[in-house]
């Protein structure tokens, strides 16, 4: 059935079914069903409306990125938090500096455990050039 969707459309399907997955879940629910949802937000960031959807997506991906570090699972969690990069908007270091400080230092941290030393590099020269103090340097 899915091979009968146009592939222009299963990004759009792929969000609905996102958000409708997200929408009926407890805020605090972070299992097997938030991942689901998450990945298929994710897979829908192409049809993503507005800045304030973009965000809210990174704070997703944040979220997972987390958990997945939590249960040692760093490939997945250096997915999470590079999606969540991906989503932010213009100017985030500006309007979401927590936010994106936190995306940035985490991938870094998840792609050191996988080996990828050359991911942590990029990730931390991001961090050094947008951090305002010199205590948010030292995470990297």
């Amino acid at each position: 059935a899915y091979s009968l969707i146009p592939e222009s459309e299963r990004g759009c399907l792929h969000r609905y079914i996102g958000k409708c997955i997200s929408k009926h879940m407890s805020n605090n629910r972070v299992d097997n069903v938030f991942f689901l949802a998450v990945d298929q937000l994710n897979r829908g960031k192409a049809f993503i409306e507005g800045d304030d959807e973009r965000i809210e997506l990174a704070m997703l991906n944040l979220r997972a990125g987390k958990k997945a570090i939590s249960l040692a699972t760093f490939s997945a969690s250096a997915s999470y938090l590079k999606a969540g990069i991906d989503a932010l908007c213009d100017s985030h270091w500006e309007k979401h500096y927590d936010l994106s400080l936190q995306l940035y230092s985490l991938y870094a941290e998840a792609e050191y455990c996988n080996g990828r030393f050359d991911e942590v590099g990029r990730a931390a020269a991001v961090v050094i050039k947008h951090a305002t103090s010199f205590e948010n340097k030292l995470h990297v």
